[in-house]
């Protein structure tokens, strides 16, 4: 009994202090595998250049620390998915074949832009704006991770992948974290059908253009198209501009008063989604791409508080005092698990 008692207990404070330094080392990972990555970027612009090796090395780096940073934010297994993706990306990058680069580029954007929807925070209208930029940054970097796998892709298909899969994924986390599609409601759950059918008739009607669009038709859209970027540098891109981005700020705004933010969030992932397969189109370089990327963040922006806007003027004075007592609503920090 004498040696128990003499035990000293643990001291709480000691294992706070050191959780917050797991996610802080996946970061300056992240970060630093990122740059390393972009030298594909700095090699096009002539400022300096590595061989290609190292920077598929660091997007595999990147690539991993994006998907053990989701899976301790989504509260998942993080130490077997951090060794079984180290154990395949391992693979990938000493055997370099086009069909696992091609895998491992879908698999990077896809988690980049989840991510990216998921270190956000709820903020008030104004402080959406900083979280927008949170997450366009952290699409940025997915985008200059998929562009260092340097394997050929083709632009149309992989965008499409990659948007499906990242709404799939986003709405499954939107489900749990926003207490399942019965939390919704009847005006949340229309807007949220509203903003999957503009998502599938923006999709749609893209393609139809390119596979039954008249000669003339198709011709008076790309020199439009053409004017844009000769006048402006760059054209927004739809997706983003009209859905992804407004969804963001809207949903962070909301989960400042209710988890049910999350739903709006998970369509804001497919500004992230667009932004990290933004770099892989042949004819369009990286200045182009980042310049379009910033029309549709202002655009998107905009719409965005128009839709919070919008929203508070819908719910009224009944519905601003039936949520008053959500006002302080707190999540975990941004990069501690949300479950």
């Amino acid at each position: 009994m004498a040696l128990v008692t003499s035990v000293a207990p643990p001291v709480p404070g000691r294992r706070r202090a050191a959780r917050p330094a797991v996610p802080a080392f996946l970061v300056l990972i992240w970060t630093a595998a990122v740059l390393v990555a972009a030298g594909g970027v700095v090699d096009e612009l002539g400022w300096w250049s590595h061989p290609a090796t190292v920077s598929r090395i660091a997007a595999a780096v990147a690539t991993w620390s994006a998907l053990v940073l989701l899976t301790r934010r989504c509260g998942g297994r993080t130490v077997l998915i951090a060794v079984f993706t180290a154990v395949v990306l391992t693979a990938v990058t000493a055997f370099p074949e086009d069909w696992a680069l091609a895998g491992a580029a879908v698999a990077a954007a896809t988690a980049h832009a989840v991510l990216a929807v998921m270190v956000t925070r709820p903020a008030g209208a104004l402080r959406a704006l900083v979280e927008l930029m949170v997450s366009a940054t952290v699409g940025t970097g997915g985008g200059l991770v998929v562009m260092a796998y340097d394997v050929t892709l083709r632009p149309f298909r992989f965008r499409l992948l990659v948007l499906v899969l990242v709404l799939v994924v986003a709405l499954m986390v939107a489900r749990r974290l926003g207490r399942g599609v019965g939390s919704l409601g009847r005006r949340g759950l229309v807007l949220i059908i509203g903003g999957a059918v503009l998502l599938v008739v923006s999709v749609a009607y893209t393609q139809a253009i390119r596979v039954w669009g008249s000669r003339e038709f198709v011709a008076g859209l790309v020199e439009g198209k053409a004017w844009l970027e000769a006048k402006a540098g760059a054209a927004p891109r739809p997706i983003e501009a009209l859905v992804g981005f407004p969804a963001l700020v809207w949903g962070v705004v909301i989960r400042r008063r209710r988890r049910q933010g999350w739903w709006m969030c998970s369509f804001g992932a497919l500004g992230a989604a667009g932004i990290a397969t933004s770099f892989v189109q042949p004819r369009i370089g990286v200045i182009e791409a980042l310049l379009a990327t910033g029309y549709s963040l202002v655009i998107g922006a905009f719409l965005g508080l128009l839709l919070v806007a919008a929203d508070r003027l819908i719910a009224g004075p009944g519905g601003r005092r039936m949520h008053e007592a959500d006002e302080r609503r707190r999540e975990p920090p941004r990069f501690q698990p949300l479950l």
